[in-house]
């Protein structure tokens, strides 16, 4: 009994032990370059970052099963999961494998009706966001599903609001999803789009005429903060205002890289994307 007690006992402290803390580098399977802002955490599960500039992470994977999935991904690069179990050391180096696009020609026949606005335009009173000084991301998203109609649309950029925006510039990537049974699927864009926001300024536009994006059904557009380069002594606020104006787009959000999708009516951040018609 005594033998029995010291075994479990052991098998414990090492299972406890076992994968606390995964650090490594990301880097080009082919450059070896590293790469950085790829999302890294335990899929389905608030457990995740992103790789700093020089490709370096840091993740506790404590709270994970041993059944879980660690994830790499970034666009223009294959995904790669491991097993949590599979984690031998502390220590992990990921080699991602570049992927292969085949590029579009996009022809745009304008049509003599105006750009429109698809998505919430209209700001309002109310936020959502986040204060520190907290160097860093999560790989968390705000987003909203963009509704097509049955219509072609091109679109030229994506467009969010700032209420609150004091520290000195953020650093934040936006994406374009696919919708699978009314969640975010797979990026539609075949590179990541980054855009940063200067202390004070309220609207933030990313240019999305050389991406050639077309757009023929629904789509969900999110935003995250990659990185931020605050004050140290200012209160470093990052609000986005919520939006009115597009009553049937939700809320999509997630708080981490490859954390689980919610959705509810709350207003969403005011987040639009310009288009136009052909």
């Amino acid at each position: 009994m005594i033998r029995a007690t010291v075994v479990t006992l052991l098998f414990h402290i090492l299972t406890d032990s076992f994968g606390q803390t995964t650090t490594g580098v990301v880097s080009d399977g082919k450059t070896n370059e590293p790469l950085p802002y790829v999302h890294i955490g335990v899929a389905g599960k608030n457990l995740g970052v992103i790789s700093r500039d020089d490709g370096s992470y840091e993740i506790d994977v404590s709270k994970a099963d041993s059944a879980d999935k660690l994830v790499f991904s970034i666009i223009g690069y294959e995904t790669r999961s491991y097993q949590i179990s599979d984690l031998k050391t502390g220590r992990m180096d990921v080699r991602l494998t570049q992927k292969v696009y085949r590029l579009k020609e996009v022809v745009v026949h304008p049509t003599e009706k105006p750009t429109i606005k698809l998505g919430r335009y209209e700001p309002t009173k109310t936020t959502t966001g986040q204060s520190g000084k907290k160097e860093f991301g999560d790989g968390g998203e705000w987003g909203l599903r963009i509704f097509n109609e049955g219509k072609r649309y091109f679109i030229t950029d994506a467009r969010f609001h700032m209420r609150f925006n004091t520290v000195d510039s953020i650093l934040f990537r936006v994406n374009l999803y696919n919708v699978v049974g009314d969640m975010p699927g797979e990026s539609i864009l075949q590179r990541e789009l980054f855009m940063t926001s200067r202390k004070n300024k309220k609207w933030i536009i990313c240019d999305l005429v050389k991406e050639n994006i077309t757009m023929n059904e629904d789509l969900i557009a999110s935003v995250e903060v990659v990185r931020v380069w605050f004050s140290k002594r200012g209160e470093n606020r990052m609000f986005f205002t919520n939006g009115k104006g597009y009553e049937k787009g939700l809320n999509y959000y997630r708080a981490s890289s490859h954390d689980t999708w919610t959705v509810d009516g709350k207003l969403p951040v005011t987040l639009f994307l310009t288009a136009e018609e052909y």
